[in-house]
């Protein structure tokens, strides 16, 4: 009895003395952390109408920011899944009073030319007077209404917005 015992420990542990010869790959990745400091506003994430299809007749394309949903109107055609909010997230005392302003509306331009798209509206998830919360946190969204032009030259197209946090 012993003898059996012993060979059902000793037969696993030869088999893996005989095993091919292991292989090994690896790869980096990225680890990235944000320090804030007292009355900061960090972009976490950019609004993004997502992949479109534009057809004879012009349309639009909407971002809802309280819950990334995504709307098109006229000859415009939602090309998969995509869109996305952008958001924000402000840092300042607990149950601090904000405002939220925006910049100029951004004009979308084709990535290397040939075509521009317009943001008609830039829509926040909650009025613009706002308290923090008890931790100083706000997760601010902005969301958008995009004017895309009838057959709208296939490309990328990027622009710039700005929103301010003032404080009080």
């Amino acid at each position: 009895m012993e003898r059996k015992l012993l060979w059902a420990i000793m037969a696993p542990a030869m088999a893996l003395s005989h095993a091919g010869t292991a292989l090994a790959a690896d790869e980096a990745g990225d680890a990235e952390a944000v320090i804030v400091t007292p009355l900061s506003l960090v972009n976490t994430s950019d609004l993004e109408f997502g992949a479109l299809l534009s057809g004879p007749t012009a349309g639009t394309v909407v971002i809802d920011p309280d819950n990334d949903a995504r709307s098109v109107t006229g000859g415009v055609t939602a090309a998969g899944s995509g869109g996305q909010a952008a958001q924000f997230w402000t840092y300042g005392g607990p149950r601090q009073f904000i405002y939220v302003t925006r910049g100029p509306l951004p004009v979308l331009d084709r990535v290397g030319g040939g075509g521009s798209m317009t943001v008609s509206q830039l829509t926040l998830n909650g009025p613009v007077f706002r308290y923090l919360n008890g931790a100083g946190l706000l997760d601010l969204r902005v969301g958008g209404r995009l004017q895309v032009g009838a057959n709208q030259a296939p490309g990328i197209y990027e622009g710039d917005f700005q929103i301010t946090v003032t404080y009080f």
